[in-house]
This record gives C-alpha cells, sequence and structure tokens, in this order.
C-alpha cells in the first residue's frame, strides 16, 4: 500500500472527480456518469454522480461503497475510493464491486451536507406521505435556523437550546437536532417531503449493477461525529438482531448501534440503509456507515447554522466564500495526520468486507499482495 495516502485525497469536488476518473482508467474501469439536472457547480458547471463497478453484472454477492452521500464529507470517502483504486483493489471471484462517487454532488461541490433543495439525503428515505415526527425539533426550529447570526442572536439561541437539553438530556436533545424532519424546508436536517434525485439516481444504479444480487455488504463513508481521526462503524440495526449480528460478524467490536444507542450517532429517520434495503429487497444487506471524527458537536452544529442562514436567510452572499471553509473544515481535516488515520481505518473495514465476500484483497494479476487486506483484520 502507498507509504503516503494522504495525496489520494482531495482538494475540491472537481479535483476529486478528475482523481477517481482518472484511477478508474488507469484500471480500465469503466465509469457512468449522471448528470444532476437541477443544480450546477459554483464554476457554473454540471455536476455529475459516477459510478464505477467491477465484476460480472449478474454476480450474487457485491460490495457497494458510497460516497458525498452528506456532500461536504464526501473529500473523505472520495479520498478512499480513490485511493482503493490507485491501490488495486478488485472484487472476489464471482463478486461485484461498485463504487458510487459523489452521491450527492451539490454538497460536495458546495461544501454543504445537503443537496440543491436543503435536503438531507440521509433522511430522505421515508415514505413521503406519512412521514416520522420529530417534536423536539419542532419546538426548537427556530434556534436551529436562524435569520440573524450575530452574537446575541446565536446566543440567545444557543439558551433556548441548552435548556431544552437540560429539561429532556443530552440523548433527547442530539435526537431534536439531527434525528431527521419534515416540517421544515428551511431548517436542518430536512429530510424532503419528495424522493431526492440522488435517490433516484441510486434507483437506476441499482436495476444497472446490482439487478442479480443475493447478499450485498454496503459501506457509506461520513465525516463528522467523535474525536478527531477515530472511528465508528455504525448501523442501525438494533442489538441482538440478525442484521446487527451480521455486522459484527464482518467489523468485530468497532460495529456499534445508531438505533440501540450505543454510537455517536442519535437514532435516525430515513437513512441511505434504509432505501437500499428496500430497492434491493429480497436481498440480505448488510450495511455500515463509517464515520470519522473531525471536530466536537457544538462547532459541527455552529457551522450547520450559519451555512443555512446564508443559503436560505443571508441578504448577500459577502459571507460565501467564509461559509464555505467553514463547513469544509468542519467536516473535513485536511492535515497529513487525519488522512493518514482516516485512511487506515477506510483500509482495515472495507478489507474486512471484501474477506467476508469471499477472501483477502489482492493486487492485479502481476502485482504484489496489499499488506493490510488479508481476512481476519
Amino acid at each position: 500500500m502507498s507509504s503516503h495516502p494522504e495525496s489520494h485525497f482531495p482538494a475540491d469536488y472537481r479535483g476529486a472527480r478528475r482523481a477517481f476518473i482518472a484511477a478508474c482508467e488507469a484500471r480500465g474501469v469503466d465509469v457512468v456518469a449522471r448528470v444532476n439536472p437541477n443544480a450546477k457547480g459554483p464554476d457554473g458547471a454540471p455536476l455529475f454522480l459516477d459510478v464505477a463497478a467491477m465484476g460480472p453484472r449478474d454476480a450474487k454477492k457485491a460490495l457497494v461503497l458510497v460516497s458525498g452521500t452528506h456532500g461536504v464529507e464526501g473529500y473523505f470517502g472520495s479520498g478512499v475510493q480513490t485511493g482503493l483504486m490507485r491501490e488495486g483493489i478488485a472484487p472476489p471471484p464471482g463478486a461485484r464491486l461498485v463504487m458510487i462517487h459523489a452521491l450527492n454532488p451539490f454538497g460536495f461541490a458546495w461544501n454543504r451536507r445537503v443537496n440543491e433543495d436543503n435536503i438531507d439525503i440521509n433522511r430522505n428515505f421515508v415514505d413521503h406521505a406519512h412521514p416520522p415526527a420529530n417534536p423536539g425539533y419542532d419546538e426548537l426550529a427556530g434556534a436551529f435556523a436562524l435569520k440573524d447570526i450575530s452574537e446575541a442572536a446565536m446566543a440567545r439561541a444557543d439558551a433556548v437550546l441548552a435548556a431544552f437539553a437540560e429539561r429532556h438530556g443530552p440523548a433527547a436533545y442530539q435526537q431534536a437536532v439531527s434525528g431527521g424532519q419534515y416540517n421544515h424546508p428551511d431548517g436542518l436536517f430536512y429530510g424532503g417531503r419528495a424522493e431526492s434525485w440522488s435517490a433516484q439516481a441510486l434507483r437506476a444504479i441499482r436495476t444497472e449493477d446490482l439487478s442479480r444480487v443475493e447478499k450485498v455488504i454496503a459501506v457509506d463513508f461520513h465525516t463528522g461525529l467523535g474525536e478527531s481521526g477515530t472511528a465508528q462503524m455504525i448501523t442501525d440495526a438494533a442489538p441482538h438482531t440478525v442484521h446487527y449480528a451480521r455486522a459484527r460478524a464482518i467489523w468485530g467490536e468497532a460495529t456499534v448501534s445508531g438505533s440501540g444507542g450505543q454510537s455517536l450517532s442519535a437514532p435516525l429517520t430515513g437513512t441511505l440503509d434504509v432505501g437500499l434495503e428496500q430497492m434491493l429487497a429480497p436481498a440480505e444487506l448488510t450495511f455500515a456507515a463509517l464515520e470519522v471524527g473531525t471536530m466536537p458537536l457544538a462547532g459541527m452544529l455552529r457551522a450547520l447554522r450559519i451555512a443555512n442562514w446564508q443559503d436560505r436567510f443571508a441578504p448577500d452572499r459577502s459571507r460565501a466564500e467564509e461559509v464555505s471553509r467553514l463547513m469544509r473544515d468542519a467536516f473535513y481535516v485536511d492535515t497529513p495526520v487525519w488522512k493518514r488515520h482516516v485512511w487506515n481505518h477506510a483500509v482495515r473495514h472495507v478489507g474486512a468486507a471484501l474477506a467476508a465476500l469471499g477472501g483477502a484483497m489482492r493486487a492485479e494479476p502481476g502485482g504484489q499482495d496489499c499488506p493490510g487486506w488479508e481476512a481476519g483484520l
């Protein structure tokens, strides 16, 4: 494996896309580009979700690796996908490997977690005729989606949030903040009122690349929660369920349950694993989000509130570049040390998924085996 994995990580969305496509082309792997018809990048150019697939199209087993579900978090996932492709990743015999690069290209390009409609893709997979309720968010909506971000206004809003946390406890507070909400289109963690373009694209990918699968392991790359550079494999499966047992069998003690209160994440609604499970049924899906830490939750929430103000309420774009940098810094630690740490986490957990599908990951024919990918890590 590369002694300088930090070189795999991009500086921006355009650079990420170029590097990923170049890595695929160097391996002879075709890339299917899907243009987002609803948005452009900051440079005015089109935005793309790109898919690279290896292995037989009619495979019964598959590994799916997803980056950029939360847009700005795509720096991590894209770097991993590009690095894995450069380093010689290949599916086990008879299996398929599908890389979905920039599921939410708008968020990646603009340094936002949300898409062009302010939708959090990882809250979008619900029955939109009967969306889940989040009364905690409803109560606090005005303190999250600020129309004034002066220090005085932020302090007043913070006092409201602190009082809620004091009354209901930190778990209820985090659930209110990030669990997902469907009543406030100008707010945070908004799941939308209809299926997003990204969700529609995912359905097409399922039809084209995963139509015959019976067993799928999926890893969705995320950043934010936890101490900088640390990692958790978060599954929404409750403890003591078959789904949870499968995840633990693959990733061991790194696996924690979001719905069971084991992880740094609150229980969430409308997540990608729910959407994939519905799309892939009756195939067996084992899904986890690889979450790597960047900064404390309070700092991330501040960045999200300021970005929401810029996009929904700001009178002009005079602070747009500053806000973009703030969001990037909240979800991407642009240092060699952090990149090496998170790369190692990704290699270990992707390697375990490959092993579960049929053996160790090996370099291309004629190359050397890639250390750190053997079964049993």
